[in-house]
């Protein structure tokens, strides 16, 4: 080997130990010379802890693109909820679902139903655009749109794939829609019933595998906002 190459390997060993492509090529040489009889275990060794070593580095970006996901989740949702405190009646909230709410949450629907109940007759003067902007459903229709006829269903959140049937709450709008997370609301001492429905064109954007602490606090802050109004 020239002196001068020799040299420069030394000077640079660590560099290439890693440089992967660089380091496969010597041990490819370096099995070439040892013969096809001959069982290099370093080599072995090495190729294993190479394998291990790519495993490691995907594993630490899900890691890392994970906690960026929920830090940006985290930031919409606390924005939603700034939004919900600034407004003083019961139309302005209705009115930003489909607006800003949906911006903010980079969703294409966002639905506020809820069930028909004497305590809605008693509500006060800042609903007049109530029936123009939101629906009333039936008794029980929150949780037979949640659980999908699903039997001894107690989850309260929901993050699945747009389901048969979710032209009652989505209308026309529901054959565009591919994924929804829906909020089961329990407003004024559970006296009124109501559902909040997130959906979005991308089928993944709601997952049965993503967390939904988030969408809890929201839910949770959405009720109250609501029966500050409805009672």
């Amino acid at each position: 080997m020239d002196k001068k190459l020799r040299e420069e390997i030394l000077e640079h060993a660590h560099e290439i130990l890693n440089d992967e492509i660089l380091l496969s090529a010597l041990i490819e040489a370096g099995d070439k010379n040892l013969g096809s009889k001959i069982v290099d275990l370093r080599s072995i060794a090495m190729q294993k802890m190479d394998g291990e070593l790519k495993k490691l580095k995907r594993s630490n970006q899900q890691v890392i693109a994970t906690a960026y996901e929920n830090l940006v989740g985290m930031k919409q949702v606390h924005h939603v909820v700034l939004k919900l405190l600034e407004k003083t009646s019961f139309d302005e909230l209705i009115t930003i679902l489909n607006t800003e709410v949906c911006d903010i949450l980079k969703v294409d629907c966002i639905k506020l139903a809820l069930e028909t109940h004497s305590s809605l007759k008693k509500s006060g003067k800042n609903i007049s655009n109530f029936h123009a902007l939101s629906d009333l459903y039936p008794t029980n229709f929150v949780d037979t749109y949640i659980s999908q006829g699903k039997n001894n269903y107690t989850d309260a959140i929901v993050l699945r794939p747009t389901p048969k049937g979710s032209e009652q709450l989505y209308g026309k709008m529901s054959k565009h829609l591919k994924s929804e997370g829906c909020i089961k609301l329990k407003i004024g001492n559970e006296k009124i019933i109501g559902i909040l429905a997130i959906a979005s064109k991308e089928k993944e954007k709601f997952t049965a595998q993503q967390g939904v602490e988030l969408l809890k606090f929201m839910g949770n802050v959405f009720e109250r906002r609501i029966s500050h109004w409805l009672n």
